[in-house]
């Protein structure tokens, strides 16, 4: 039975994954996130498709936490094949306005350092070689958007952190493979104030995302058209985009 952590698997893509892969195989899930009451209906979900499911509530942005968290699973389960890192926060917030910086804090501590920390400790517990960490980006890391820059800052660094980790971490033997969605309907997208083409219910893109990981990408980006329209804006001028994104208003 493959042991796989998943963290941010209360809701949204997180807890769909972990629903995907037990409908298609036995395994054993270390559950992680911050809603215990949430994380218990996801553990009793997956245990009955036939899987076993642990869970641990913690916020990812907490170092002490995680890595305790982190460790703890791996000991229960002993070791980790797959760690999907999924947790991730975004909040509409123009600069300017009052707690923007206390905004932009919260989203790097969950996003950037909730990754940084899970990094810094999973290539000692993870088998080797064949051991896969899948890191949740966002295809919002095209460029700087209006009332997202936290977010979408936020995610481009996450691009580059599993960039230089896939290169850094492949003579350990672990694949580091990194998924780009575009808009997918979940509790933290209903919160959006603007339009979103191509939204995708959870359900198909847990299924895309798991496909893309059986079948050893090392990217899995998502929905074409989506990925094609975030090439076209991340090469726009920025006379063109300031112009498109500054009709924007939330």
């Amino acid at each position: 039975m493959k042991r796989i952590l998943i963290t941010g698997a209360s809701r949204g893509i997180g807890k769909s994954l972990a629903l995907e892969i037990a409908k298609n195989e036995k395994a054993k899930f270390a559950l992680i996130s911050k809603n215990t009451e949430l994380l218990q209906k996801a553990q009793q979900e997956i245990q009955e498709l036939g899987s076993i499911a642990v869970f641990y509530s913690c916020d990812v942005g907490n170092k002490i936490e995680f890595h305790d968290a982190i460790l703890n699973a791996s000991n229960l389960l002993s070791g980790i094949d797959i760690a999907i890192l999924n947790a991730g926060v975004s909040y509409n917030k123009w600069i300017f306005q009052d707690g923007y910086s206390e905004t932009f804090e919260e989203i790097y501590r969950t996003n950037v350092f909730g990754i940084a920390y899970a990094l810094e400790i999973l290539p000692k517990l993870m088998q080797k070689p064949g051991g896969k960490i899948v890191v949740i980006s966002s295809l919002a890391d095209a460029r700087g958007f209006p009332s997202s820059s936290a977010y979408s800052s936020s995610k481009a660094a996450v691009t580059k952190l599993a960039e230089a980790a896939r290169i850094e971490f492949k003579p350990l033997g672990i694949d580091v493979i990194t998924v780009k969605p575009g808009f997918v309907k979940t509790d933290m997208t209903a919160k959006n104030k603007f339009p979103m083409p191509f939204l995708l219910d959870p359900d198909k893109a847990s299924k895309i995302i798991w496909n893309g990981i059986i079948n050893n990408k090392k990217s899995i980006y998502f929905p074409l058209p989506m990925v094609m329209l975030t090439k076209f804006i991340a090469i726009l001028p920025n006379s063109i985009f300031d112009f498109l994104a500054g009709k924007y208003k939330s």
